[in-house]
């Protein structure tokens, strides 16, 4: 008699083992769609910042304005300091 009630304990243990493993299962198949889904949307914002970025002419063209501006401010410097030299130089004579 203990032989089977050990019999019937163990298919009981085993029919909710099956239970787990299913419910595991299931949860397992949820966790790789989201996985997916995140995958694929990385993917997507990956591209998408590819074809977005600027083109190399676009670069070149503001490259090129940079070193115009760079260039326009380097004179505007120069010429400030020769006026305030100058300015200098009139005050100190008016001095004199």
């Amino acid at each position: 008699m203990a032989d089977i009630e050990k019999r019937v304990a163990a298919l009981e243990n085993g029919g909710a083992f099956n239970a787990t493993q299913a419910a595991i299962r299931a949860r397992e198949e949820e966790f790789l769609a989201t996985l997916r889904d995140i995958k694929a949307s990385m993917l997507k914002d990956e591209q998408d910042g590819k074809n977005n970025g600027a083109s190399s002419a676009e670069l070149d063209a503001l490259r090129d304005e940079n070193e115009r501006l760079k260039a326009k401010v380097t004179k505007q410097a120069y010429r400030i300091a020769h006026l305030v030299s100058g300015m200098e130089k009139m005050l100190e004579s008016e001095k004199k």
